[in-house]
C-alpha cells in the first residue's frame, strides 16, 4: 500500500530544496572575472538578482499551504533557472559554438528574457502566499488604533489651538494697549528733556550763585580794613571816595549775586514745570480709561492740554503769564450737563 503522506512530503521537501538553492545564489559567482578575462559575464549580475528577488518574495514556509502540483511548479521553476545559472558557471571559451560572442549573447538574452517566465510562473503561488501571510484582524485593529490615536491628536491638536488662539489674542490686545500708550507717552519724552536740561542748568547757576555769595562775603570782610592800608587817601575827601567805592562795588557784586540766583531760580522753576507737564502726558491715558463716558474723558483732555500747552513762566517777572489759566468752570459745566442727560 503506498504511503500518500510520504508521497506529499517528498515533494514539500524537493520543492523547498530547489527554491532555497536559488534564494541563496551569489549572484557575483556569474561574472568569472578571473577565469574568463575580457570573456567575463560583466553586467549579468543586476538581471540574475532581480529573478533571485522574485523567489525570495516566496517564503519557503509557506510551501506547506500548496498541493503537489504548484509543489512541482516551483520546483520545476527553480531548478530550469538554476540550471540557466549553471550555464554560466560551466562556460567553457575554448568550447563555445559557433563563437565565443554569440554564445555569451545567447546566455545573456536567456537570462534577461527568464524574469517574464519566472513572474508569470510565480504570480499565482506569491498572492496566496502574501494573503496567508497577512493577519486581517490584526491589521483592522492596528486601522481602528491609527484611526483613534488620529481622532484623539486631532483633538488634542484643536484644543491646544485654540488656546494658542485665546493667548494671541490676548497678546495682540495687550500689545495694542501698549502701543497706544507708547503713542501718548512717548511724547512726554520731549518734557523730560526740558526738564533734564533746565536741572543741568540750574545746577550751573547754584554754583556761580554760591561762587558769587563768596566773593561778596570776602570783599565785606575786607572793606572793614581798606581804610588801614597804607597810601589810601586820607581826610574827608579821601574818606568820601573810599565809600563811593566800597558802594559801587557792592552794588556790581550784589547785582551779579542777584542775577545768578534769578537765574538759578528760573531754571528750577522751569524744570519743575517741565516735570509736571511730563507727569500729566505720561498720565493721561491711565486717566481717561478710568473715565465712564466721553464727556469725562473730554474733561480730562481739557486739563491735560491746559497743563500741557500754557506757556511756561520765564523767572524775570513775578507775576503769571496770561496763558497759564486754568481751565474755566463754566466750559466744564456743559460737558457735565450733557453726560448726565445723555445717562437719563
Amino acid at each position: 500500500m503506498v504511503d500518500i503522506s510520504k508521497i506529499d512530503d517528498s515533494a514539500l521537501t524537493q520543492a523547498q530544496n530547489s527554491l532555497k538553492r536559488v534564494q541563496s545564489f551569489d549572484v557575483n559567482s556569474l561574472i568569472r572575472s578571473e577565469e574568463l578575462g575580457k570573456y567575463a559575464f560583466r553586467g549579468v549580475a543586476d538581471p540574475a538578482q532581480k529573478i533571485v528577488n522574485l523567489f525570495q518574495i516566496l517564503s519557503a514556509e509557506h510551501l506547506e499551504f500548496f498541493p503537489e502540483q504548484q509543489l512541482d511548479i516551483i520546483k520545476n521553476t527553480a531548478d530550469d533557472f538554476h540550471k540557466l545559472l549553471s550555464s554560466f558557471l560551466e562556460f567553457d571559451v575554448a568550447h563555445a559554438t559557433p563563437s565565443v560572442d554569440e554564445a555569451q549573447t545567447a546566455l545573456v538574452e536567456s537570462l534577461k528574457n527568464k524574469y517574464q517566465k519566472v513572474f508569470n510562473q510565480l504570480l499565482p503561488l506569491i498572492s496566496f502566499a502574501a494573503a496567508r501571510s497577512q493577519d486581517y484582524a490584526a491589521l483592522a485593529q492596528q486601522a481602528k488604533k491609527a484611526f483613534d490615536d488620529t481622532t484623539t491628536n486631532a483633538t488634542t491638536l484643536m484644543s491646544e489651538l485654540n488656546s494658542h488662539n485665546e493667548a494671541a489674542e490676548t497678546t495682540l490686545q495687550e500689545i495694542r494697549n501698549v502701543a497706544a500708550e507708547q503713542g501718548v507717552g512717548k511724547q512726554a519724552i520731549h518734557f523730560k528733556n526740558e526738564a533734564d536740561d533746565h536741572a543741568t542748568q540750574s545746577r550751573i547757576w547754584m554754583k556761580r550763585t554760591m561762587w558769587a555769595s563768596l566773593v561778596l562775603g570776602l570783599y565785606a570782610i575786607a572793606s572793614l580794613f581798606i581804610h588801614n592800608i597804607p597810601g589810601t587817601l586820607t581826610g574827608e575827601y579821601g574818606a568820601f571816595q573810599l565809600a563811593v567805592s566800597k558802594v559801587l562795588i557792592f552794588g556790581v557784586i550784589t547785582y551779579i549775586v542777584v542775577l545768578f540766583s534769578r537765574n538759578f531760580l528760573s531754571h528750577e522753576h522751569n524744570r519743575i514745570v517741565n516735570k509736571h507737564r511730563q507727569n500729566a502726558l505720561a498720565t493721561f491715558t491711565a486717566l481717561a480709561e478710568a473715565t465712564s463716558d466721553a464727556a469725562s474723558s473730554d474733561i480730562v483732555l481739557s486739563h491735560a492740554a491746559s497743563c500741557i500747552f500754557s506757556p511756561q513762566e520765564t523767572g524775570y517777572t513775578k507775576g503769571g503769564g496770561e496763558g497759564s489759566e486754568k481751565v474755566p468752570g463754566l466750559q466744564i459745566i456743559p460737558r457735565i450737563g450733557a453726560s448726565s442727560s445723555s445717562s437719563l
